[in-house]
């Protein structure tokens, strides 16, 4: 099967993991220097586990707090769109880790627009599968005030359509493995 991009990372403009973090609650995430991907997902993140709690996005078919099947044990913007929901807004810069994100790729056009079970291949042996996309909310212009950075009104609201078709995938662990900075990752699409 020939992947739809064979990507490496050399330098700033490949396409691979640019940077990574493990959210801890909160919304924000933690630079580390690698992340292991277990079946079950990012040992360590707040989304690791085969099931979750159902919630906002499941209410049409759950109760609130009924566990369920985990399908997003991981979550991955590029650089690409980020700077494009920063120029959306107004705004210095939009960080990775501000989204809660996991994984930071560069170098993948449109990554927000890869269809679902993508398979991500990384050097390390580790896939991921893509769920879909992550959709924008207001959590992350909440995060950024928190954090005491400066917006305006405006920019406090745009974010959901800055972000829409730009905030990243989410999706599941289907091969066990580490990932660090740098790692090249091949994309297959279904």
């Amino acid at each position: 099967m020939t992947p739809f991009a064979h990507l490496r990372v050399e330098g700033v403009y490949a396409g691979a993991v640019r940077a990574i973090d493990k959210g801890h609650g909160g919304g924000v995430s933690e630079p580390q220097s690698e992340i292991l991907c277990a079946l079950d997902g990012i040992t360590g993140d707040r989304h690791f586990g085969f099931t979750t709690s159902a919630g906002v996005r499941e209410r049409a078919f759950h109760s609130k707090g009924t566990p369920i099947w985990n399908p997003r044990t991981w979550s991955a913007v590029s650089v690409e769109e980020l700077a494009e929901i920063t120029a959306s807004m107004s705004v210095a810069e939009v960080k990775a880790e501000w989204l809660g994100a996991n994984l930071l790729f560069s170098g993948v056009e449109n990554l927000t627009l890869l269809p679902p079970l993508t398979r991500l291949v990384f050097s390390s042996g580790a896939v991921l599968l893509v769920y879909g996309e992550n959709l924008p909310c207001v959590g992350p212009a909440n995060v950024i005030k928190k954090l005491g950075i400066s917006l305006n009104a405006a920019a406090s609201k745009t974010f959901g359509k800055a972000a829409a078709k730009k905030r990243g995938l989410v999706g599941w662990v289907e091969r066990a493995g580490v990932i660090r900075p740098g790692d090249a990752v091949e994309v297959y699409k279904p």
